[in-house]
């Protein structure tokens, strides 16, 4: 997480007016940059949960939408700011939307602004084949540039970028920016290695493309999934999942648990362990913390784990019972319950 960004964008208050729609996922804001789009009067639309929760307070839920950018932008829209997000697919996709707006309307001003090291800096490099841009600033180790657009005449559609995760027989499409897009990676391989049938109620925490608990759904009748999320792509990739393979699930936008009600008999998370270049180990701390109490007795959580990190100590924190059952490949799988 990084507010940087944000604090670039303050040095611009031009741009901030009442037909400026902002997207961005970056959670971490700045109250300066906050007040002046406040005062502007601007709009916002991110696809992370955490980001929706942070500006819906500063800013009211008329101002602010939690979803999947799409080309049909809010009426009076006359400039899009693109807070450059850490994919950079994902980031070139937004761009590519904004090309392809329809011909009733024309296309916006667009600004993009984002942290050097993740991409900021070559910006003009990943967009050429879009727009032609120009840098305007640089700060915190930030730049923001201008993107002249290029029209487009094709449409867009999301599920056209999408890509498959062949797993088990079955094809499980991800949308850009959703984890280990195309591929499955070796943690969640690892884990769903261990598994044996599961039953009754269970929750994929941080469900990415859906495939760890859609996979335990179609292994058994006898189980009502639960698959949670903070990113809007993620949660339309695992309900078009879903569809496709007709499995029932509850899809449930989630910073953690705490938007999760209920009580599971178990839980299978595979969690992010890194924001940016650093580790953030704030998930899987909550996550044991919290976990203990919405698992039924007897329940598990079952986690993927980088082997150089500390959860069994955490865990035993909350847990009496906490199990290495596998390692490989720099990874691990712990089985924890009460």
């Amino acid at each position: 997480m990084n507010q940087a960004p944000y604090q670039l964008l303050t040095r611009h208050p031009d741009l901030l007016t009442a037909n400026t729609l902002i997207l961005t996922s970056e959670s971490e804001t700045d109250p300066a940059w906050l007040a002046m789009v406040r005062s502007a009067g601007c709009r916002v639309q991110t696809w992370d949960w955490r980001c929706y929760q942070v500006m819906l307070a500063a800013l009211g839920e008329d101002k602010v939408t939690f979803a999947i950018p799409e080309v049909e932008l809010p009426d009076n829209t006359e400039r899009v700011i693109i807070v450059w997000p850490k994919a950079k697919q994902l980031a070139i996709a937004l761009v590519q939307m904004l090309t392809r707006i329809p011909a009733h309307r024309h296309l916006p001003e667009v600004w993009l602004v984002g942290s050097n090291d993740s991409g900021g800096k070559s910006i003009n490099n990943a967009i050429k084949h879009l727009a032609d841009t120009m840098k305007h600033d640089s700060a915190r180790r930030c730049s923001l540039w201008s993107a002249l657009l290029r029209p487009q005449q094709a449409s867009f559609n999301w599920l056209a970028l999408a890509k498959a995760t062949h797993y088990d027989g079955r094809d499980y499409l991800s949308l850009p920016g959703v984890f280990s897009q195309g591929s499955l990676d070796k943690g969640s391989e690892l884990l769903l290695a261990q598994l044996k049938p599961l039953h009754g109620n269970v929750l994929d925490l941080g469900c990415g493309s859906g495939l760890l608990g859609i996979s335990q759904a179609l292994r058994s009748t006898d189980i009502n999934l639960t698959l949670a999320d903070t990113d809007a792509f993620a949660l339309r990739s695992s309900a078009l999942n879903a569809a496709r393979m007709g499995v029932k699930a509850d899809i449930v936008a989630s910073d953690g648990l705490g938007q999760v009600n209920g009580y599971f008999d178990t839980i299978i998370s595979n969690p992010p362990f890194h924001a940016g270049k650093e580790t953030d180990y704030q998930f899987a701390e909550q996550l044991f913390a919290n976990a203990r109490k919405q698992l039924r007795a007897g329940g598990k959580l079952w986690i993927v784990a980088n082997r150089h990190l500390p959860y069994e100590e955490w865990a035993a924190r909350c847990f009496s019972q906490v199990e290495e059952v596998a390692t490989a490949n720099g990874f691990k799988i712990l089985r924890i319950s009460h």
